[in-house]
């Protein structure tokens, strides 16, 4: 959609959505079966796409100008957005649901759709998503009038208060666009396995990347995104959304580590066309378990019905690429070829990435499974339920029960289980760079590397030796710290290895921005394992009960003290989810202490639809929610949020975490006394963690978008 004419249409017709919104469902279906006819007709294909696109595009710029102009008229607009929001939330609702969601996604899957290759005669997977994609969109009706008696109740529903961040800017439209990249994958890899493609396109390498890239930096985001709100779990927490997607990142992994020198019929050839597939299948797994209440999950569009089709649409591209795996095997020549031993490498490391895809969506599979068998979950994934129903009244306990046993991915097992294939890549990265500086280098220090492993394992090193157990971490993880150590000591060796080869190599080749891009994506991946497993295995908590009006000197964790200062109560609409005229926003003013006496101010946000609840069932309870994204997820409204000040910093982040129910209700007249919860957490070397991922996603996107010239 590069020339005048179509921008003029789409800008025509967008306009007429505008007025008559009912036009724009019409649009979209209309787009969905021109998308729909380019898959299946080589005569209509460049026709079908171009009006696919423009049609979804348009579609996308109405709702746009719908959500900055507050027509809440329109059944969507009123869902998601709120008259006070700023314009750049507003804008970020064109995606803050379901029907938006998928439209978006539509809209870029179709425009990655370009003629068919001539060596593929069959009808175009890629198209027949994008074209399913958009009619799912159409028939969800996103531009569906408001209903008049929800018109009468409310001028608008208003935003679910959790994503009123600017992150809603930066996650979710990459890890679409990623998924988009993904998806567009899988024609060149069903023709692959099918033997229609000897070598592999240069343009699909790029598309490979470019996913891999965007998907990492919106994980990135979504991580700094998840710090800030107790429901999300702080960084990780194997929530089945989050599993999916880091399966299909794995994948993305395996593929693209299988590309080098591949060709149809090599050994191992199908491997990379696989991954590629899987990968693919995957992200629509990921759209699909957002969408299904089956699992419990912090990432839920509620209300939505189009899981079917995302899983509809995953079982169709695995059927795919296994119907096109058996007709290759009829049309695919073996080649005998003697595998080097660098060759042997980039395959076990591909080897270990598909591993680390499938048991992440293994465990994934297996939660549905027990879930619809109605398995009982076991006690040890309930860590703070029994404290929960101590404080709980009697009438809560049946939901808390209902809540706790319902099913969501096994991260303790499954975190035990990555470590393995996690310390062979390490390994085998480090050796496989190492050995391209100099290949007795590579072999002497691959074997210094397998033994300082081997110590650790068995002996424990820095974590088994520095836990302490102030911090909130599981017993069955901290079984497995001296494994986890082995896995730092494997990943620091792959990030010497790369840095070792980066070096060396840039003052030698010509391409020194390609090899210095390879090198960061490499060492940012390492810095990024350090700092997450550090983090959390070190991490560190205190929890005390406070009264408002006395602003001495709390605290003395990790050398951190707090105090809280003055509370500011607000209820002002502000766009957000309300209930009557109970919303409100209270601003804690808090200043830190750090270990240097420096004094650090900042605030917290404790924000509610509902009118202030006295005690907000009593300390414990608000103790539990900060600490365990399980209750949070249980005590989770759209209209309720609780957001932490947080001093990030070389050695350590530290999270104030206040919340002020209690003293609310106090100062609107209640019996309560001025009190609030405060929790203090500390996090040590988290900013690797941040580092890591700015480098990674940095190197990944040079090569995605600017390198232009392969190099061997």
């Amino acid at each position: 959609m590069r020339d005048l004419e179509s921008w003029i249409t789409v800008v025509v017709v967008a306009a007429l959505c505008v007025l008559f919104p009912g036009v724009g469902d019409l649009l979209v279906a209309s787009a969905g079966l021109a998308l729909l006819v380019a898959a299946v007709s080589d005569r209509y294909r460049l026709r079908g796409v171009r009006l696919g696109v423009v049609g979804l595009w348009t579609a996308v710029l109405a709702l746009a100008v719908l959500m900055l102009t507050d027509r809440f008229d329109v059944r969507y607009v009123w869902l998601y957005s709120g008259a006070e929001l700023p314009a750049y939330l507003k804008l970020a609702n064109v995606w803050g649901g379901d029907e938006g969601t998928t439209l978006l996604l539509a809209a870029v899957c179709a425009s990655l759709l370009g003629p068919k290759p001539a060596v593929w005669r069959h009808p175009d997977v890629n198209a027949i998503v994008a074209a399913a994609l958009a009619l799912t969109a159409a028939l969800s009706g996103p531009f569906v009038a408001t209903p008049a008696d929800w018109l009468a109740r409310a001028a608008y529903q208003g935003m679910n208060a959790h994503l009123m961040k600017i992150w809603m800017l930066a996650h979710a439209p990459l890890v679409l666009a990623a998924y988009a990249w993904t998806l567009s994958l899988a024609s060149p890899a069903i023709a692959a396995l099918a033997g229609a493609l000897t070598t592999w396109p240069n343009d699909a390498l790029m598309r490979a990347r470019r996913a891999w890239a965007l998907l990492t930096a919106g994980i990135g985001f979504g991580m700094v995104w998840a710090f800030e709100d107790a429901m999300y779990g702080q960084v990780w927490h194997w929530d089945p959304v989050q599993t999916a997607v880091f399966a299909a990142w794995c994948l993305l992994g395996a593929h693209l580590h299988g590309i080098a020198g591949w060709r149809a019929g090599r050994p191992t050839w199908r491997w990379m066309p696989l991954a590629g597939a899987l990968a693919a299948a995957l992200t629509m797994v990921a759209m699909g378990v957002t969408r299904h209440e089956a699992l419990a999950s912090s990432h839920r569009y509620i209300g939505a019905t189009s899981s079917s089709l995302y899983f509809s649409l995953a079982g169709l591209l695995v059927l795919f690429a296994g119907v096109a795996w058996m007709y290759g095997m009829h049309r695919v020549t073996s080649i005998p070829l003697r595998i080097g031993v660098a060759a042997s490498a980039l395959r076990l490391t591909q080897l270990a990435f598909a591993m680390l895809g499938l048991l992440a969506g293994g465990y994934l599979a297996w939660a549905f499974i027990a879930s619809a068998k109605g398995l009982p979950r076991p006690e040890e994934l309930k860590p703070f339920f029994a404290t929960l129903t101590n404080w709980a009244r009697g009438s809560e306990l049946p939901a808390l029960r209902t809540a706790f046993a319902q099913w969501d991915v096994d991260g303790y097992a499954l975190a035990r289980v990555l470590l393995f294939p996690l310390i062979g890549v390490g390994l085998i990265g480090g050796w496989f760079f190492m050995r391209r500086v100099a290949t007795r280098l590579g072999w002497i220090t691959l074997t210094l590397a397998s033994l300082v492993c081997a110590v650790v394992w068995s002996d424990g090193g820095m974590l088994a030796r520095e836990y302490s157990g102030t911090g909130v971490l599981s017993q069955q993880i901290v079984a497995v710290l001296p494994r986890i150590d082995a896995s730092l000591i494997a990943g620091g060796y792959l990030a010497i290895g790369v840095f070792a080869w980066s070096i060396n190599a840039a003052r030698k080749a010509a391409a020194r921005g390609y090899v210095l891009a390879l090198g960061l994506v490499h060492l940012g991946a390492m810095l990024s394992l350090w700092g997450a497993l550090l983090s959390t295995a070190l991490n560190g908590y205190s929890q005390h009960v406070i009264d408002i009006s006395n602003d001495n000197w709390r605290g003395e964790h990790h050398g951190y003290a707090f105090r809280v200062t003055t509370l500011d109560i607000d209820r002002t609409a502000d766009g957000g989810r309300r209930d009557g005229k109970g919303s409100f926003r209270a601003l804690a003013q808090v200043e830190l202490r750090t270990p240097s006496q420096e004094v650090i101010g900042g605030e917290t946000l404790y924000r509610d639809a509902r009118a202030a609840v006295a005690g907000y069932a009593g300390p414990v309870r608000q103790i539990c929610e900060i600490l365990d994204y399980r209750y949070a997820r249980y005590a989770n409204q759209p209209g309720y949020v609780l957001h932490p000040f947080i001093d990030r910093g070389w050695g350590r982040d530290v999270q104030v975490w206040v919340s002020t129910s209690a003293a609310v209700a106090a100062l609107e007249g209640g019996a309560q006394p001025e009190q609030a919860v405060v929790v203090l957490r500390v996090f040590p070397f988290a900013s690797l963690l941040w580092i890591g991922l700015v480098i990674t996603s940095g190197g990944a996107l040079w090569l995605a978008f600017r390198s232009r010239k392969e190099t061997s």
